[in-house]
């Protein structure tokens, strides 16, 4: 096993009863009272700097740097599909930059953000969408495929089921992910509560 310890820079002094005279002969690793090493044993520790770095980690360096390389082309092609389906302005304020007239919006973006500012704002959004497309009790929904006239109040929600109550007065349990919300709310859950005794 291999451990990473940081020496302190001044020695710890050792007296010599022959000469009366202090010399410094050992050194502690910081953080420890009682773990020193000598000059000997200080010679044998490999000073860890990038030469070693890129000797001992230069495969792990490599998959770091190509999975940056990665995650940011991911999320430009995110940016990309964002740029092309919603309005400019929405756009631009999803990630906080105000465009000046005759600039692209995607270029105002380019140039007011960094790469890890931009991706950032993605995650924050992703967040938000993730959030706001999550069913809760009250949301209206209906099956995908299907269109909105046939739509069920959500009364209960699971892990991986949701149970409606359907126009028709009907009710029952079905899978969460085959259903996605109208954008319609009614507060269900108020109502639920005050039935408990």
């Amino acid at each position: 096993m291999k451990y990473i310890i940081e020496i302190e820079e001044k020695p710890l002094c050792v007296f010599d009863k022959d000469t009366q005279t202090y010399f410094p002969r050992l050194w502690r690793v910081k953080g420890f009272n009682s773990l020193v090493f000598d000059e000997e044993g200080l010679s044998r520790l490999e000073e860890l700097n990038s030469d070693y770095i890129n000797e001992h980690f230069g495969d792990l360096q490599d998959t770091a740097y190509q999975r940056g390389l990665d995650d940011a082309w991911e999320a430009a092609r995110k940016i990309a599909v964002m740029w092309e389906k919603m309005d400019n302005d929405d756009f631009l304020e999803t990630f906080g930059v105000t465009a000046k007239i005759g600039e692209s919006t995607i270029g105002a973006l380019f140039k007011k953000q960094t790469a890890n500012e931009a991706m950032l704002e993605l995650e924050a959004y992703e967040e938000k969408q993730k959030a706001d497309d999550e069913i809760k009790v009250g949301d209206e929904v209906y099956c995908k495929g299907d269109d909105t006239s046939d739509s069920g109040v959500v009364t209960w929600v699971g892990k991986k089921s949701i149970y409606a109550m359907w126009q028709d007065g009907s009710a029952g349990e079905v899978q969460k992910d085959e259903f996605i919300k109208t954008g319609r709310h009614f507060d269900i859950a108020s109502i639920l509560k005050e039935m408990q005794p």
